[in-house]
């Protein structure tokens, strides 16, 4: 009975930290599929990939360099716009 009953009372002082988690990964799920979406990816596959538990982890190091990635682009795409093009004669 006693066991029983510590069992229980962890099981409930563990439960905020474990919303706290779903919460959050549920957030970073969803701000994974608004960078998938501006950088032309499956919002889908971006949000699935986010919430699965262990995989996520890894997924989010692939998030980081996929936005890196993106931004590069977006600068040397300003950048080719703004450098006169050299006319070959």
């Amino acid at each position: 009975m006693h066991d029983t009953v510590m069992m229980m009372d962890e099981a409930i002082a563990s439960l905020p930290l474990f919303t706290g988690l779903v919460v959050l990964w549920a957030g970073c799920a969803i701000g994974n599929g608004f960078i998938a979406h501006r950088l032309g990816h499956s919002v889908t596959l971006w949000v699935i990939l986010s919430l699965i538990p262990i995989l996520n982890y890894f997924f989010y190091i692939f998030v980081i360099y996929a936005t890196v990635l993106g931004i590069i682009r977006r600068l040397n795409t300003i950048a080719d716009r703004l450098t006169p093009a050299t006319q070959t004669t």
